[in-house]
C-alpha cells in the first residue's frame, strides 16, 4: 500500500479518491483522499444512483461496477473534467508524461488495453453520455443480479462500447491503440528487473513503463521493506518482494533461478511471426474488440 501511495504522490496532477472503511496507512499524500464508506452505505448509494440492489458480499464484484463509478460517485466528481478507475495492485510511473504524449485532451476515453477498456486503468471524459452508457449494454442488469464477478467491465461493457464506436452509433473518440502498461507478459519475461525511481518505472535495460500491474505477483511477494516512505526516492520490485535497500542474499540466490528465458523466447517468436505477417506479407490487422468470446453478448 505504501508503494502504491508513494507512486501516487509523484503524480501530483492526478487525484485519487479511495472509498473504504479499512484503516490502511498513516501515510496520506496530499493528492490521495480517503473517504470513509461502509459496505452497507456503498450498497445504498449504488441503489440510490442506479436502482441496482446488491449486497457486495464478494469484494471482487466491485470490478463489475467500475464503468458505473462515474454515475455512482458523480457527487464527488463534479469539479473534474475526467474521471477514471484503477486497481490498487499497481505501482505508478510517470502518468502525466504518458497522457500528454498521446494528447489525451483530444480523447473521450483513454485505456491501456488495445481495443478494450482496462480495469486497472481507464479514464473517461466526465460526460453524462459516457457515465450512463452502461445502461445501453444489452441485458446489463443480468450481470448485477449475480453475487460474483461477471466480467462486465472488461467484457460486456467493453465489447458493446467498441462496437458502438466502430459502427458510429456513439460519437466519442477513444484511445486504445496499444497495451501501455507493465503487465503479466512483461513480468514473466523480467521477473527480477523492475525499478521505481523518482516517479519513473524502468527495467534493467532502461525501458520505461507507465505503471506496473502486480497482478499474479500478489501471490508470490514475500517481503516488502520500504523505509522512510514519505521521502522515498527509489525501490526495486521483483516477484519475491519490494525493497528500498539492498536485497538480502537469500532472496538474490532465489532470484537467480528465475530468468524469464522461456517467456522471452515465446515473446520473440510471436514478434517474428507478426513481422512476417504484417510487414513482409502486408496483411492487415483485424480491427475488433479485444474481448474473449464468452464475455461479449450477455444472454
Amino acid at each position: 500500500m505504501d508503494a502504491f501511495l508513494r507512486s501516487c504522490e509523484c503524480n501530483p496532477h492526478v487525484t485519487w479518491l479511495i472509498f473504504s472503511d479499512i484503516k490502511t496507512s498513516d501515510y496520506r499524500p496530499g493528492n490521495v483522499q480517503f473517504i470513509d464508506l461502509k459496505k452497507a452505505d456503498l450498497s445504498a448509494l449504488i441503489f440510490h444512483k442506479t436502482n441496482i440492489r446488491h449486497t457486495l458480499e464478494d469484494p471482487h464484484k466491485l470490478c463489475d461496477f467500475k464503468p458505473l463509478y462515474g454515475h455512482i460517485f458523480e457527487d464527488y466528481l463534479r469539479e473534474y473534467e475526467y474521471w477514471g478507475h484503477c486497481d490498487m495492485d499497481v505501482i505508478w510511473g510517470d502518468l502525466f508524461s504518458f497522457l500528454n504524449a498521446i494528447t489525451f485532451q483530444h480523447f473521450d476515453l483513454v485505456s491501456t488495453r488495445p481495443n478494450a477498456i482496462s480495469g486497472h486503468f481507464t479514464i473517461y471524459k466526465n460526460t453524462q453520455s459516457l457515465n450512463l452508457f452502461y445502461r445501453k449494454v444489452p441485458n446489463y442488469l443480468k450481470a448485477f443480479n449475480k453475487p460474483h464477478y461477471q466480467g462486465f467491465d472488461e467484457g460486456y461493457f467493453s465489447y458493446h462500447l467498441f462496437n458502438e464506436v466502430a459502427n458510429a452509433n456513439l460519437n466519442i473518440k477513444p484511445y486504445w491503440e496499444a497495451r501501455n502498461c507493465i503487465d503479466r507478459a512483461e513480468l514473466l519475461r523480467m521477473p527480477n528487473g523492475w525499478y521505481w525511481k523518482n516517479g519513473v518505472i524502468k527495467n534493467n535495460w532502461g525501458q520505461q513503463g507507465n505503471y506496473l500491474h502486480l497482478i499474479d505477483w500478489k501471490k508470490t511477494l514475500e517481503v516488502i521493506e520500504l523505509s522512510n516512505v514519505e521521502a522515498l526516492q527509489s525501490f526495486k520490485i521483483t516477484h519475491l518482494g519490494i525493497w528500498s535497500k539492498k536485497i538480502p542474499w537469500y532472496y538474490q540466490k532465489r532470484m537467480l533461478l528465475r530468468t524469464g528465458a522461456s517467456h522471452k523466447w515465446k515473446f520473440f517468436k510471436v514478434r517474428i511471426k507478426e513481422f512476417i505477417k504484417y510487414k513482409v506479407m502486408n496483411m492487415k490487422r483485424k480491427h475488433q474488440a479485444n474481448v474473449p468470446l464468452g464475455y461479449r453478448i450477455m444472454k
